[in-house]
């Protein structure tokens, strides 16, 4: 019997491969979408209201396999979701944590919903400041873009009129808390803005989903669809299609090629039989990750790509990027001492921000190029993280943990690192994962930018925190280890040069053109933003693309 050929096979069902499968699916073709996992039951896998009290490890996780945890997200609320059995490396001096959630909606089912567009200033920072490249878009080409995904997610904020940070469509901002005022407060004597983040939570019912109830489950899966997820916004409408065949627990191994060295499917191994299976398509849309694309590609070995797959150029998996995250510093607001504890930060949701103010009159004003945001957090979450910074033991311990329960507060940092020859990934020449797929190896360091940006902001949130009337409790020694934002991008860049580049513009690779890349893969860098709803911004453009492409023969 002849095998089944699908319009377009997806890998990855995040947010770039959820926002491809519901283009395509809603566009008439038929797709097949691979998932790494399974499909979560909200009502068995996510949280559903139980405090940690409730909990057997109180939400830490069995102590016996927390050194595998990833602990901020993955722990016993989300157990067995995140995953840790297949196999990456590190090259010597490389330090990566590399969170990963395949099951099916990837991250977004876990993610943090900050959703700021990209800017001019970030496409064109190269023409600023001299180093790199500019991307080869600009924002009046991707502002349509970021409008339509905004209108189809819902992001809640304000029109704050800053160049670094373009304002788009909007529902309702988070309220503030009490501490964002006081914090508001010490930053308008500074010059530092602090403004309410883009949030892809809903404030109000939108697009048939209900508004946030605020019940703080957010980073371990929402229980009603009050923030954006595929599972919940975009794959119920490809479904309604009937144009979507989504196979679970489909680990891809390869890009299989035809007698011309074009995408034909992709090999899979089955993770529930481990039995190894071809699915076959017109065209291929990689979304499995910036690490993960680049490692399928690399493996995707023939006569034709010995380096792997659309690889010509030589830069396939280089150029990895990331967020440098860190606590840079902390303290408490003696203004809200004897306050009555109040559930103010039960949305578990960055409420505010501090938008990029570095950098924005002239390119070269710090000892850094370019610039980073800040997240202040404080309120009175369940549990009392400042419970380290305390000493004593005892009763005294205990009045103080109740005492400072509605004060403290902290600022982490959202740095960006520059391109680097020294920072990518490659296939390791010895290690396997479980499943028979040579494992990735990770190359990364911070650069001396970034760092710069690092001991920056430990000094610019110290002087917040004080001209707020804030007490400094401290400023962290070192910063999350790589790979802790989630924010990982840059192994499969666009660029216009087919020689220096893996995708072109609208994500489509340069060697083989029913090839596209719809993931962070594709950005030439990091900003001070976070990445999602730029993920689906250039999915939705690419997938656009592509249909044109196959309608056109």
């Amino acid at each position: 019997m002849a095998e089944k050929t699908y319009d377009v096979i997806v890998v990855g069902t995040g947010a770039g491969g959820g926002m491809a499968v519901k283009t395509l699916c809603e566009a008439g073709l038929k797709v097949c979408a691979l998932s790494a996992g399974r499909r979560l039951d909200p009502a068995k896998d996510f949280r559903n209201h139980r405090q940690p009290f409730d909990m057997k490890y109180r939400g830490f996780g069995d102590p016996k396999t927390r050194a595998q945890s990833y602990g901020y997200m993955d722990n016993e609320y989300t157990a067995g979701i995140w995953e840790h059995e297949i196999t990456y490396t590190t090259a010597p001096g490389t330090e990566w944590m590399w969170p990963r959630c395949w099951a099916v909606g990837g991250k977004t089912n876990f993610w943090g919903r900050s959703s700021a567009r990209f800017g001019e200033i970030d496409f064109r920072a190269a023409s600023r400041d001299g180093f790199d490249t500019d991307w080869p878009v600009g924002y009046e080409e991707m502002a349509p873009y970021y409008s339509r995904a905004e209108r189809m997610i819902g992001v809640a904020s304000t029109v704050q009129n800053r160049p670094s940070n373009p304002d788009g469509d909007y529902l309702p901002p988070m309220n503030f808390r009490c501490l964002d005022y006081i914090l508001k407060s010490g930053c308008d004597k500074l010059g530092v803005p602090y403004l309410p983040d883009r949030i892809a939570q809903l404030t109000q019912e939108h697009a048939g989903h209900p508004a946030c109830h605020f019940c703080g489950n957010c980073t371990e899966g929402c229980d009603t669809g009050s923030f954006f997820s595929t599972p919940w916004f975009f794959l119920p409408l490809a479904e309604k299609t009937g144009n979507l065949e989504l196979v679970q627990n489909a680990l891809a191994r390869e890009v299989l090629v035809d007698e011309n060295g074009r995408a034909k499917g992709v090999a899979y191994v089955d993770r529930a039989t481990r039995a190894e299976r071809e699915v076959y398509g017109r065209a291929v849309v990689m979304a499995a990750s910036t690490v993960e694309t680049a490692h399928i590609m690399l493996n995707s070995k023939s006569r034709f790509w010995p380096t792997g797959i659309a690889n010509s150029c030589g830069q396939l998996g280089r150029n990895l990027c990331d967020h440098l995250y860190g606590t840079s510093a902390y303290g408490y607001l003696p203004q809200l001492l004897g306050q009555p504890s109040f559930p103010d930060n039960v949305s578990s949701s960055t409420v505010a921000w501090m938008p990029r103010w570095q950098n924005l009159e002239s390119p070269h004003q710090e000892k850094f190029i370019r610039g980073y945001s800040v997240y202040p957090y404080g309120g009175t979450e369940e549990l009392p993280w400042y419970y380290k910074r305390l000493e004593g033991f005892g009763s005294k311990f205990k009045r103080d943990i109740k005492r400072y329960y509605p004060t403290p507060v902290s600022f982490t940092v959202q740095a960006p690192t520059l391109r680097s020859d020294t920072n990518y990934v490659d296939i390791d020449p010895e290690a396997k994962d479980i499943y028979g797929r040579p494992a990735v190896r990770i190359h990364f360091q911070w650069d001396t930018n970034v760092l710069e940006m690092w001991e920056h902001s430990k000094q610019a949130c110290a002087d917040v925190l004080k001209a707020a009337g804030g007490e400094r409790w401290g400023v962290a020694d070192a910063p999350e280890i790589p790979g802790y934002s989630l924010h990982e991008t840059g192994t499969c860049r666009m660029g216009n040069d087919s020689k220096r580049f893996v995708t072109n513009r609208f994500g489509q690779c340069h060697d083989v053109s029913n090839l596209y890349v719809a993931d962070a893969s594709v950005f030439l860098n990091c900003t001070d933003k976070t990445t999602t709803i730029s993920i689906l911004a250039f999915s939705l453009r690419a997938s656009e693309h592509l249909i044109e492409t196959l309608r056109g023969g």
